[in-house]
């Protein structure tokens, strides 16, 4: 989504970088500080079906509308750069808000489902497999039906297409919310409680959970990855475009092919890794051979060194990205299990279930930080001289050299952070067990 936001926003609307990437990064800033006071919320919250569902259901309608808002901004907001760039700050903010009254709720039921360390691991593979396929689905299919080139034209620099797309991201996410909620509606049961406690509060709740070594350094990886993910999402469809200068139909397979490729290694070998890896070591293993994988590609275009034969780059493209997306969907997987035993871990110590606060919390300062992802890429594609409109091919040669960089060498040199980070971490499951049997004999 991120991606089809700055360039429509951008390239076809006209909104200079700056404002595009500022808008978005103030709208991901407030994601960060809302999503613990949702957390805290869905936490405490005691209600006939439970602690998660009643916020999950409440989400579903804002967020079908603010996909449409989004794509389909007026006549009036059109004719200023100040009135876009409002439009844009008000319907993303919209759609963010709405977007976490729905998914921290949705992610603590992750850790209150199971308590087995190896089945955790089973199910956040397969929420997260699933969430990745029908994402990249969804755009792929848009870069392929709405955006394609058609009697000449290119559809991605064509209003309407946009519209449409906010129409059918909004029935998309009517469809898939509901079917979430009905999905998980006969575990309300056997979920846990809300537990209060005298003289709770959230500030003091997670300045006992950052006294966890491990939790500390799970929020600091995920810190520094935001940074990334942030550059990453802001850039990849204008380095497909002007980098690569690929067509509709290729970001597509682009889009969609590598992540399949991942999720389809993931699902195969999860059950090997799982029995033979820590988590953190999966952590360790996602970060060096991202960093490795960021070094060589874009570097041997620059040098002129790639093959003639555009079919071979294609190739190239899409083994690079396919690694890239395989190790990002593997530290997504062990980061949330990890997140899930940490919360094990702080209800020994403190007597509290806090799931929501505590994965909240997590990823806060990604979000935060993610935030001032765009506010570099926003501006950096102001600075390099992309304008408005340039069609691929024609892009100047500093444009080309500042995406080659930042997008390769410039990316790897931000994932050193978590994986000195990931090299810190101690959890083991023989310390899993050890955490849940005492749980167990407090209990009794």
């Amino acid at each position: 989504m991120a991606a089809f936001i700055l360039f429509y926003y951008k390239q076809v609307l006209g909104l200079s970088g700056t404002l595009t990437g500022l808008a978005i990064a103030i709208s991901i800033i407030w994601d960060g500080i809302s999503d613990p006071l949702v957390g805290a919320w869905s936490d405490k919250m005691r209600t006939a079906i439970g602690r998660r569902h009643p916020l999950m259901i409440a989400s579903i309608a804002p967020m079908a509308v603010a996909f449409i808002l989004l794509f389909s901004p007026p006549q009036v907001a059109l004719e200023t750069q100040a009135s876009l760039f409002t439009w844009l700050l008000l319907t993303i903010l919209l759609l963010r808000t709405a977007l976490t009254l729905f998914m921290v709720p949705y992610l603590a039921l992750g850790a209150e489902m199971s308590s087995d360390y190896h089945e955790r691991t089973r199910l956040a593979s397969a929420r997260t497999n699933l969430g990745y396929f029908v994402g990249v689905m969804v755009s792929a299919a848009a870069l392929a039906f709405l955006f394609n080139e058609h009697n000449g034209v290119d559809g991605r620099f064509v209003i309407a297409n946009y519209h449409t797309y906010g129409w059918v991201s909004a029935i998309l996410t009517l469809v898939f919310s509901i079917t979430c909620v009905l999905g998980t509606w006969r575990f309300i049961p056997h979920l846990a409680s809300a537990t209060v406690h005298q003289g709770s509060n959230m500030l003091r709740d997670l300045v006992a959970a950052f006294r966890n070594r491990n939790f500390l350094y799970l929020v600091v990886f995920d810190t520094a990855l935001g940074g990334t993910a942030g550059i990453v999402a802001t850039l990849l469809m204008v380095t497909y475009t002007y980098f690569w200068e690929l067509d509709a139909i290729q970001i597509s397979l682009l889009f969609a092919g590598p992540i399949i490729t991942a999720v389809i290694l993931i699902t195969l070998f999860s059950e090997f890794l799982n029995r033979h890896f820590e988590k953190q070591q999966m952590l360790r293993l996602s970060c060096a051979v991202t960093i490795i994988n960021l070094m060589w590609l874009t570097p041997l275009k620059l040098a002129g060194w790639m093959p003639e034969n555009s079919n071979w780059v294609f190739a190239l493209i899409y083994f690079n990205w396919s690694i890239h997306m395989t190790m990002t969907i593997l530290r997504v997987i062990a980061v949330q299990t990890l997140l899930a035993d940490i919360v094990d871990e702080q209800e020994l110590a403190s007597g509290k279930r806090q799931e929501g606060v505590m994965f909240a919390a997590a990823f806060f300062s990604a979000k935060f930080i993610s935030g001032f992802g765009y506010l570099v890429a926003g501006p950096f594609l102001d600075l390099i001289g992309l304008e408005a409109g340039v069609k691929p091919g024609e892009a100047p040669q500093q444009v080309i050299w500042g995406l080659g960089l930042i997008m390769g060498p410039g990316l790897a040199v931000t994932m050193l952070v978590p994986m000195w980070m990931s090299l810190k971490l101690r959890a083991s499951h023989a310390g899993h067990i050890t955490v849940r049997n005492a749980l167990a004999a407090r209990v009794r």
